[in-house]
């Protein structure tokens, strides 16, 4: 995306600022891709909130300069994924053109779509597919393409907070991309033996909502997210039981399978899984041709007890997890094991961002 480029090539630390925390990954990369470092810091709830606002800037200020004060990471350029209500993707389709042609039409096609002004947003786009459209004359050529727009004075807020923690932000990228860039990178083999039409889905289950990513290829084609999420749980704990929200998390964490906990939980597991298959449905119901191959999920609120089998009892041999390490080379006589348990359920976005070289054209 070019907008979040700039022009020199080197390598960069994933930065994965969420709801709950922030994750960090940096990678090498040789004759293999290999994980050098991975981190993760708790922020005070409601220091980020779900629609992807930084509330309380000096506790995340102090959060990241806490995470780079050990010294495992080699640098302080970081690529940083957007997320939230300032961020709006929108699958669209234009005439076939060149790749010059697009970039300045981009602009008109926006104003139709966006509910911003084109002013002061940043827009870019990414190609997804092609189709062909019957006109009286015969076949027009058409491509599919992924709209992105960005409020300008989101992203500056955004990066200034990483600034201020002595941290230079060199590509700032939106985390569904860097999703679709974390699976690709792992499954590019299994992405290439797809059929027409065939998508696959990723659930990222995360504190402050449920991110949804549907690819085709090697395309990320459509994103949305529902608001069912893992601080929902402890919102129905401590609403059912009448506790604060602080002690629905603690319930929540360590009591899943208690006889007053367990029966809220499930409640939960089945509300959460019927917004994905209700969004899941509209998608098909709009795309055409397209068909679910597979389900891939990811995030900490995916260990919450009996969410995947619910999942996996709506989808029958659909649902699998999405390892991170999966094509990644790990020196395992100098990473413990609860670290790369961590990474393999928390550190997919954070990934995909370390993937990211500034000047990629990607």
């Amino acid at each position: 995306m070019d907008f979040l480029n700039s022009i020199f090539q080197k390598t960069l630390v994933g930065l994965d600022i969420g709801v709950s925390g922030i994750k960090a990954v940096e990678l090498g990369f040789g004759k293999k891709t290999s994980l050098i470092s991975y981190n993760r810091i708790s922020l005070p709830w409601d220091s980020v909130t779900p629609e992807g606002t930084i509330k309380d800037d000096a506790a995340v200020v102090s959060a990241l300069k806490k995470l780079f004060s050990a010294k495992s990471f080699s640098t302080r350029d970081v690529s940083v994924g957007l997320f939230g209500n300032s961020v709006l993707t929108k699958p669209i389709s234009m005439p076939t053109m060149s790749r010059k042609d697009m970039e300045e039409q981009i602009y008109w096609e926006a104003e139709q779509y966006i509910p911003f002004n084109v002013e002061e947003c940043s827009i870019d786009f990414a190609v997804v597919g092609n189709t062909v459209q019957k006109v009286v004359a015969g076949a027009e050529s058409s491509v599919e393409v992924l709209l992105v727009a960005v409020k300008n004075d989101y992203i500056q807020s955004f990066t200034s907070v990483i600034e201020r923690a002595g941290l230079r932000p060199t590509i700032i990228d939106y985390q569904a991309f860097a999703l679709g860039n974390s699976f690709e990178f792992n499954y590019s083999r299994e992405l290439a033996e797809l059929n027409p039409g065939e998508t696959d889905l990723i659930v990222d289950f995360g504190a402050g909502s449920t991110k949804l990513s549907f690819v085709s290829k090697e395309n990320t084609v459509f994103t949305t997210k529902v608001p069912a999420c893992g601080s929902g749980y402890s919102q129905l704990i401590s609403e059912r039981l009448g506790e604060s929200f602080e002690q629905g998390e603690v319930l929540k964490l360590a009591e899943p399978e208690s006889p007053l906990v367990s029966p809220i939980i499930q409640d939960y597991n089945a509300y959460l899984a019927s917004e994905i298959q209700k969004n899941t449905d509209v998608y098909f119901s709009q795309s055409g041709d397209r068909s679910l191959r597979k389900i891939f999920y990811c995030g900490g609120a995916s260990k919450t007890p009996g969410l995947i089998s619910l999942l996996s009892e709506r989808y029958p041999e659909q649902v699998e997890n999405l390892d991170p390490l999966k094509n990644l080379f790990v020196n395992r006589t100098k990473s413990n094991q609860r670290m790369l348990d961590d990474f393999s359920c928390l550190g997919t976005v954070a990934l995909g961002l370390a993937l990211r070289k500034s000047g990629d054209g990607k």
